[in-house]
């Protein structure tokens, strides 16, 4: 496998998951820090529309969701992992409403502090307009502060009902699911870090156990090193393309709820699982981006 780049930003919680994934599995990887909000003019050029972040370059692969670029760095790209219900339930649950929660429950005094700390005063004016116009056309809302509250509290309540049997939510070691877990929680330690005081001691003691993973070691990238991985893989093995669409077809993707940008390509993959587009940069170079079919919508592209 090719060394994994990955495009990140300090803060981004998502990004997270995936800096700990490569502490999980001690892997070097090369960081290619973006802007907090767009434009991310070199990343765009690749990817397209698509702007959340983080996403996980493999070679030629663009992969523009934790889950599969996980897959990808775990070496399991046919599908999905095999949660139980149960957990996939507790993954959406904390992937979706314990997220949201966490940014509604957030102190607006200790928020505007920590943004101010990582993005400076510009920076924060930028990133909250660019929030806004990020969630004008999206088709979830944001619960009120007593239900997210709520929501915050009956979530780390169920983490430490689970964890007096396990040591771990996916057993007695780390698996994909912790990390989905911790995520949103260490988003909201990064505003306020003193509500780990509040958490019963068994989700404390999870809480650390994770964040001591540590990010692996990371190396700086260089557009010469992109270009490079770029130019090791220029076909797409392996794709099948399910009714009603055609393999080679020009079409649009996009996520279904927020940040709605469309991303363009002809389609080499479409299954239950997966959304692959190949595009042709500039230079000649092939990409192929990968999108979850679960949260994202395809639909051919237009024609103008």
């Amino acid at each position: 496998m090719s060394v994994p780049i990955l495009y990140h930003y300090p803060m981004s919680p998502y990004s997270e998951k995936l800096r700990l994934t490569m502490g999980l599995l001690q892997l070097p990887w090369l960081s290619a820090q973006v802007a907090a909000y767009p434009p991310r003019a070199e990343l765009a050029a690749v990817v397209g529309g698509y702007r959340r972040i983080p996403v996980l370059q493999i070679g030629a692969h663009m992969y523009c969701d934790t889950r599969l670029a996980f897959a990808a760095l775990m070496g399991h790209e046919s599908g999905y992992w095999g949660l139980t219900d149960r957990d996939e339930a507790l993954r959406q649950w904390a992937e979706e409403e314990v997220f949201f929660a966490v940014i509604a429950t957030s102190s607006p005094y200790r928020a505007v502090k920590h943004l101010t700390r990582e993005l400076g005063i510009l920076g924060l004016l930028r990133f909250v307009l660019d929030r806004i116009a990020m969630t004008r056309d999206a088709k979830i809302g944001q619960p009120d502060a007593k239900t997210a509250r709520d929501v915050l509290s009956s979530f780390v309540s169920h983490l430490a009902d689970r964890l007096t049997t396990d040591v771990c939510l996916s057993g007695q070691e780390i698996g994909y699911l912790d990390l989905c877990c911790f995520h949103p929680l260490w988003m909201a330690c990064q505003v306020d870090s003193s509500i780990t005081a509040l958490w019963p001691s068994a989700v404390g003691k999870w809480f650390k156990k994770i964040q001591d993973l540590g990010h692996g070691e990371a190396s700086p990238v260089t557009s010469q090193i992109i270009a490079d991985a770029i130019a090791e893989q220029t076909v797409f093995s392996g794709g099948v393309v399910e009714p009603p669409f055609m393999a080679e077809e020009p079409v649009m993707v996009r996520p279904n709820d927020y940040a709605r940008d469309e991303s363009c390509g002809m389609l080499v993959h479409l299954d239950e699982w997966r959304i692959v587009l190949v595009r042709t940069l500039a230079d000649g170079g092939r990409v192929f981006l990968h999108f979850p079919r679960h949260g994202f919508e395809i639909s051919r592209q237009s024609v103008r």
